[in-house]
């Protein structure tokens, strides 16, 4: 949870700044209607993604042709007690619980108040020679109602209207009808509702807004004298804020539509989101969290068993079989001191089930290569393969913290030989 709530929020602020810097003043509004949108998307279902680690291809040290595989090594553990950061998910679930509640009531209740004011004013049609779409109804109300579009409704209070200043309103209200807008702000703010803690997804919503009132305006001004359609805008001193699911026609500051109106469509602004591409790939390599392995349930190895200290976690761990020793190509194979029961008990004594893998249910396989350099240290520690919530730092801290092995050696001479070291962690 606090992964998913971390990396969707650096992500959601990365995309917003480049919105900000690349797309919020150009008039590619298409593409920013789809940029926010997509990007707000991937930002919120990135670090769920568990992408499967392939193994390395192996390594020549010296003699050898392959690494050595160990032999397995198991730790179990009872699941996690409680810990404050446990609070976490009940704090977002009862947030998430609120702000979807809020916008479902606000979704019925802009519906109820539709289908009321169709009850008690005369509903029009394309038909009654108006210009709004095919399919659309529009509501005239005789007040000064601000005009607003809901799905396919226009409602629009007609006071103080000039036959022209009508026209001028139901090319900007239709736009929002044809593009269906009103399904793109109840998109986002759903989104919204899954990110409530972000304050860039609720920015992202208010900018999407913003690009449908841009929208709206650049037709309106295909088909409305430009002078009287300022004007128009100047008259419109109330509004509803971004926050309502409703187009308005008065929802977005004057001044940034006006200078929004007098800005040129720049000529290279679709290339300016390639910039997007290499963050995207950042975010998925540092932020999706590597898929555990499947646990193989076919093989049975040969097991002993070794209990914990008291100091370390509850459990067992317990040490496979390994692979037989005529795999080793040197003549005299590096040793631990004490042999392998000793590196047994080693790993026993100092492994540790992360406390994050054990709040998280997360299990699996981990895989560490390691060498036995020259002088019998040990080198170049790495995970082939992780399952992540701190268990691949765990098996790795272990392996390096193993002290020096007898260095192996081939016609007298010391080399640098290579391992594979299987690490599951499992809980009860």
């Amino acid at each position: 949870m606090i992964h998913w709530i971390l990396f969707s929020t650096i992500a959601t602020g990365l995309f917003y700044g480049l919105y900000a810097i690349l797309l919020r003043r150009d008039r590619w509004f298409q593409l920013s209607r789809l940029y926010l949108l997509v990007t707000l998307v991937f930002s919120l279902v990135f670090p769920l993604i568990r992408l499967p680690q392939a193994l390395s291809t192996s390594l020549i040290y010296g003699m050898q042709a392959e690494p050595i595989l160990l032999r397995e090594v198991t730790t179990t553990s009872e699941t996690a007690t409680y810990y404050p950061t446990d609070i976490i998910p009940i704090v977002y679930y009862l947030g998430f619980a609120v702000t979807l509640v809020a916008l479902v009531f606000q979704v019925i209740g802009q519906a109820a108040i539709v289908l009321m004011l169709r009850r008690k004013h005369p509903v029009y049609g394309e038909k009654d020679g108006y210009t709004i779409p095919h399919g659309a109804s529009l509501i005239l109300l005789p007040d000064d109602t601000a005009p607003y579009s809901f799905f396919n409704q226009i409602v629009v209070g007609t006071r103080s209207l000039s036959n022209d200043e009508l026209l001028c309103i139901l090319a900007h209200e239709s736009l929002h009808v044809r593009r269906t807008h009103t399904l793109d702000l109840i998109v986002m703010r759903t989104l919204c509702c899954v990110a409530w803690f972000n304050p860039f997804a609720w920015l992202m919503t208010y900018e999407m807004r913003a690009v449908h009132e841009f929208q709206a305006d650049a037709t309106s001004l295909g088909i409305c004298n430009r002078k009287e359609y300022l004007h128009l805008l100047y008259r419109q001193t109330t509004g509803i804020g971004y926050g309502h699911i409703t187009n308005n026609f008065q929802s977005i500051k004057i001044k940034n539509r006006i200078a929004m109106m007098n800005k040129p469509k720049t000529r290279y602004g679709a290339w300016k989101l390639l910039t997007v591409l290499p963050v995207a790939a950042l975010m998925m390599v540092v932020g999706c969290q590597p898929a555990a392995e499947k646990a193989n349930d076919t093989e049975e190895p040969t097991t002993v068993s070794q209990t914990v200290p008291a100091d370390t976690t509850p459990g067992q761990v317990t040490i496979a079989a390994s692979d037989d020793a005529s795999a080793l190509c040197a003549e005299n194979s590096p040793e631990f001191a004490g042999g392998m029961e000793a590196l047994s008990k080693f790993i026993a004594d100092n492994i540790r089930y992360p406390e994050q893998a054990k709040r998280d249910n997360i299990q699996g396989k981990v895989l560490v290569r390691f060498a036995i350099d020259a002088d019998g240290s040990v080198a170049d520690a790495e995970v082939l393969r992780g399952i992540g919530g701190g268990c691949d730092e765990e098996a790795l801290r272990v392996v390096n913290a193993m002290p020096k092995w007898k260095p192996g050696r081939v016609n007298g001479n010391p080399v640098r030989v290579q391992y594979t070291l299987p690490i599951t962690f499992k809980l009860q």
